[in-house]
């Protein structure tokens, strides 16, 4: 969908690459020392250079459907395209923007439906409604039951724990002055834990997105997994209907489960990822 198929080798490198690069973003040593965070970063985002580099020529001569082919054959209505550089920049913003987050949002999803194997059947259950069928936007936007566990999961786990902006003029926020051109920070995982919004805001518990509760509209910043305002992303439907999409087909297929006592652990250092892989006993319907 983003840069097509490439061989294995090729994508674990640049996936450890990618990794580093957004890492570093939080390094508290904002210098390359040796053995730092910050180093294995700047390595790491030569290696993307390198690698949308080498492959930039075939991607400017078509012959692909994916993202970064468009990118590279994109026109202005002057018939400008975008330069090498704008097109590199672009896709390793890409890469966190629009597939790190969904797999994130993946991962925690398939992690609360091992944990809450009634959820498991139930969203499972609708799913297999639809058969073998290809499913369109319509047929993914009828998983209802799969989109509160969505929601649920995206409040409990947000992919984005804090997102920083500055102020563009002198505010107060709950009694507190803040002046023009303060950093702040919006934080997802705060706000989505707040108990006069949240009914024991730590259990899961996807019925409070239900239209019967919406608790999500105690206030418009309640739930923010895809930010708010004027900068709220744009890839929010997409990234949804994507997320579903490959939850219908591993419900279609599979099972999965966890131990009864076990409660995955999140390295948050930079976007959450599980410490321990999130083991799961996976079997084949």
């Amino acid at each position: 969908m983003f840069m097509g198929g490439r061989g294995k080798d090729e994508s674990d490198a640049v996936n450890r690459a990618f990794i580093a690069t957004v890492r570093a973003a939080s390094a508290i040593v904002r210098a390359p020392l040796p053995g730092t965070r910050y180093r294995a970063g700047i390595r790491g985002r030569r290696v993307l250079e390198d690698y949308f580099t080498r492959h930039l020529p075939q991607a400017r001569s078509g012959g692909s459907d994916d993202l970064f082919t468009a990118l590279c054959q994109a026109r202005t209505e002057d018939g400008e395209q975008f330069t090498d550089a704008d097109v590199i920049n672009h896709m390793i913003f890409l890469m966190m923007a629009a597939h790190d987050t969904s797999t994130i949002t993946t991962t925690a999803v398939a992690y609360f439906l091992a944990k809450h194997p009634d959820w498991q059947d139930r969203v499972r259950a609708q799913s297999d409604v639809f058969g073998d069928k290809v499913l369109d936007i319509d047929d993914l936007e009828g998983l209802t039951d799969l989109d509160l566990v969505i929601k649920e999961s995206l409040r409990l786990l947000a992919p984005v724990p804090l997102v920083m902006r500055k102020t563009v003029e002198d505010t107060a926020i709950a009694g507190y002055y803040i002046p023009a051109g303060t950093l702040v920070a919006i934080t997802p995982a705060v706000n989505h834990y707040v108990t006069d919004v949240w009914t024991e805001p730590d259990r899961f518990d996807p019925l409070r997105f239900d239209s019967q509760r919406r608790e999500d509209n105690a206030h418009r910043f309640a739930w923010i997994p895809f930010g708010g305002g004027a900068h709220k992303c744009i890839g929010m439907h997409f990234g949804m209907l994507e997320v579903k999409a490959i939850l219908h087909q591993m419900l279609r297929t599979y099972t999965w489960s966890v131990r009864p006592d076990y409660t995955a652990r999140w390295d948050n250092t930079s976007l959450p990822i599980p410490v321990d892989g999130l083991p799961v006993d996976l079997r084949r319907r």
